[in-house]
């Protein structure tokens, strides 16, 4: 959105040059919410965990280069586009590209007749959307994917449009919505871990927001959720016990090192006061000068003598 007169005027060139390249590029130039930004980087972490081990970035460059050429010579080709688009996003996530490609799809309506592959994009589309900051464009995106996958797609398929939804929600500021997707996502779990990661999602979207009765609702559904399910208890309750632990460690070497220094800090001018006021050591001091005098004169008359 514009701001007013005075700001127009105020800004720099830097500035509007830089809202101009974001329009080009598709994103909005807006102050991004704390909790919105961690939805933002758990996304793109998902997209890097999706990387196949061992296989370095000119391998990656070499996989666009083969998608471009193969869209080049079939142009017409509506799967050929979407491949390009995944393997620009597996690289960077935050391309461009990738929203000018999907959108271009997306707005000749359902190109594919297997909904799994339709969803896919939709999904893409979506995620490419959300992180240039356009919540609500994402959620009509995702609603759609949602459909998709509910008839034709896998659990997991499910599960990560859940999750999505969840981010979408969560961006906008819709809680209980929210929390409707988190139970969901919970039912659509086939690892153990797969649960846990859901709640750190869910804990990222809900309890930064700032809205207590948010976090109370992700407390309940994820502990009414524990109680159904003992081997998601079990394993929740390890790790729980694991950052404990490290937590415990870590606040007792900062216990001890602060120790250390409160008890010199402490000691050292009660020391210092004794020392300068006793007489002693003001003797031992003036008897260590001497020596240390005759002992620079000597050193100092042998060498005029050697001379």
């Amino acid at each position: 959105m514009p701001g007013t007169a005075q700001e127009e005027f105020c800004k720099s060139g830097w500035d509007k040059l830089k809202e101009k390249f974001a329009e080009w590029r598709g994103e909005r130039i807006e102050d991004v919410r704390e909790e919105v930004r961690m939805l933002q980087t758990d996304w793109i972490a998902e997209n890097s965990d999706a990387r196949e081990e061992g296989i370095f970035r000119d391998e990656y460059e070499a996989r666009i280069k083969a998608a471009q050429e193969a869209q080049i010579a079939d142009e017409l080709n509506p799967a050929k586009v979407l491949e390009l688009a995944e393997a620009y996003a597996i690289l960077e996530p935050k391309d461009p590209r990738i929203v000018t490609l999907c959108g271009k799809l997306c707005g000749y309506g359902e190109l594919f007749s297997d909904k799994s592959r339709q969803g896919d994009l939709y999904k893409l589309y979506g995620r490419s959307l959300f992180l240039a900051n356009r919540y609500e464009e994402t959620l009509e995106v995702m609603l759609k994917c949602h459909k998709c996958f509910a008839e034709n797609g896998c659990r997991r398929s499910r599960r990560g449009c859940n999750v999505a939804l969840l981010r979408c929600y969560a961006a906008l500021g819709r809680s209980k919505e929210c929390a409707e997707r988190l139970e969901v996502a919970l039912t659509q779990c086939e690892a153990t871990d797969d649960s846990v990661l859901l709640y750190m999602h869910a804990k990222n979207a809900l309890e930064k927001t700032g809205i207590p009765r948010d976090a109370e609702i992700l407390d309940d559904i994820w502990y009414v959720f524990l109680d159904m399910n003992p081997k998601e208890k079990t394993q929740w309750e390890n790790y729980q016990n694991m950052g404990d632990n490290v937590v415990r460690q870590c606040t007792n070497d900062d216990d001890n090192n602060k120790n250390v220094t409160e008890m010199i800090s402490m000691v050292w001018p009660m020391m210092k006061r004794d020392l300068m006021q006793s007489t002693l050591f003001k003797i031992i001091c003036m008897i260590f000068l001497s020596v240390l005098c005759m002992y620079v004169m000597l050193v100092s008359s042998m060498k005029l003598a050697g001379k």
